[in-house]
């Protein structure tokens, strides 16, 4: 299995197979869509595995970076593509990871919100309880909607938010794969796509183009 987040900043890799087990971070400055491919390749080698062995992929799907996202997804897909013909795909939310990084390391007692920067004051929310249950789907709010929402409220370290800091490692990653992988959360690779939950840039700027025009 190999499984990998290009959702933020820095991106976490992980593969393991028949036993062993390799994991990477790749530094926030690295330019994932150069780098991330290398590094598999360099990380298989390593292990002695051949790309043709793996036939389960992970993939944080979002909400995130519009970039970072389509370039994870795209090689995803890419290598089923190109492999075998029995691939297939474990799509895992970012909330998801986000949480479970939470409970594994801090085990809290009560409900919380995670929390991701989608700049310009919004950011993405998903209420859980201390299990990890969703509590509500994701979607994005104001920063003044998130001040009158309760619960604990947790993020990334990147994103730059006066919240709880968690930290979320390539193991971390695998682990939850691993996890949904055995609740049959796998699907056919063709119908992987990011989970944006907002329009980019460029599709906000044409719709308000399109409004002046009218």
């Amino acid at each position: 299995m190999i499984v990998l987040s290009t959702a933020f900043k820095t991106a976490q890799i992980a593969i393991s197979h028949n036993g062993k087990t390799s994991v990477r971070e790749l530094d926030a400055n690295c330019k994932h869509s150069e780098n991330v491919l290398k590094t598999i390749d360099t990380m298989l080698d390593e292990m002695g595995v051949e790309i043709g062995e793996i036939n389960t992929y992970g993939v944080v799907i979002g909400p995130g970076s519009f970039t970072g996202l389509r370039i994870g997804v795209a090689l995803v897909k890419g290598l089923c593509e190109g492999g075998r013909n029995d691939s297939k795909v474990v799509p895992l939310s970012s909330f998801d990871v986000i949480a479970y990084s939470y409970i594994k390391h801090a085990s809290p007692m009560s409900d919380f919100i995670v929390v991701i920067n989608a700049l310009s004051g919004l950011v993405f929310v998903r209420s859980y309880d201390n299990k990890g249950s969703a509590l509500s789907e994701g979607k994005l709010v104001s920063r003044e909607e998130l001040d009158f929402m309760s619960g604990d409220k947790i993020c990334l370290e990147e994103d730059n938010l006066p919240f709880t800091i968690v930290a979320i490692s390539a193991e971390d990653l695998l682990e939850y794969a691993v996890t949904q992988e055995k609740l049959d959360k796998s699907c056919d690779f063709h119908i992987v796509n990011p989970i944006y939950l907002r329009k980019s840039q460029a599709e906000d700027q044409l719709e308000l183009k399109n409004l002046k025009k009218s």
